[in-house]
């Protein structure tokens, strides 16, 4: 019968194994907190990172704001209807801008009807540099397919005089943002007073 008791006498055992059901319930808390925390980091972490893409690699930065969507106006129905119609083959693009750019002094913008023609496969971005010192004195942000850059204003307040120029345009992937290519037309810039 002794032996009776001593087998009835065995919670204490359960007891024990209580207590470490709540050690464990302690350390699974304190692991979910930190879990909670780390998943806060990273989501602050990433819409910080969201951000800064966002304001100096977007693709929207690179455009020009001064572009205008659809054809010069200068253009007649007939032009722009040859235009609308061709086809251009892989890797070939059109430029166009005006042969002659005239500005009242060297501080004013002028006319330039800088075009990216509907057809173009490319987005374009275009530089204009003086033939005689190469310096580069008007560089445009990207300009898609049928829009155009009315007027532009140079980088530095030319002497008046007439200046030999040459706009270079470059052909850009709208995917990758990576040149393709180039196309180069001679202008020339009237600087009037």
């Amino acid at each position: 019968m002794s032996d009776n008791k001593v087998k009835n006498k065995q919670p204490a055992p359960h007891v024990g194994r209580k207590a470490q059901g709540a050690g464990a319930q302690s350390k699974s808390h304190t692991g979910k907190t930190i879990a909670i925390v780390v998943i806060a980091v990273l989501i602050v972490v990433g819409i910080i990172a969201g951000i800064v893409y966002a304001l100096f690699f977007s693709k929207d930065n690179f455009y020009d704001s001064n572009s205008i969507v659809g054809q010069a106006p200068y253009k007649t129905r007939e032009e722009i209807q040859a235009e609308l119609d061709r086809k251009i083959e892989e890797g070939m693009f059109n430029i166009s801008i005006a042969s002659v750019i005239e500005f009242q002094d060297g501080s004013s913008s002028g006319t330039a009807y800088i075009e990216n023609v509907p057809g173009n496969q490319y987005v374009m971005q275009v530089d204009i540099k003086l033939d005689e010192t190469g310096e580069t004195i008007y560089e445009s942000g990207g300009l898609k397919p049928d829009s155009y850059i009315k007027d532009i204003a140079l980088t530095r307040d030319l002497d008046a005089g007439t200046y030999q120029a040459t706009a270079t345009f470059h052909a850009i992937d709208p995917e990758t943002l990576e040149e393709q290519g180039q196309a180069a037309a001679k202008i020339t810039l009237n600087v009037l007073n």
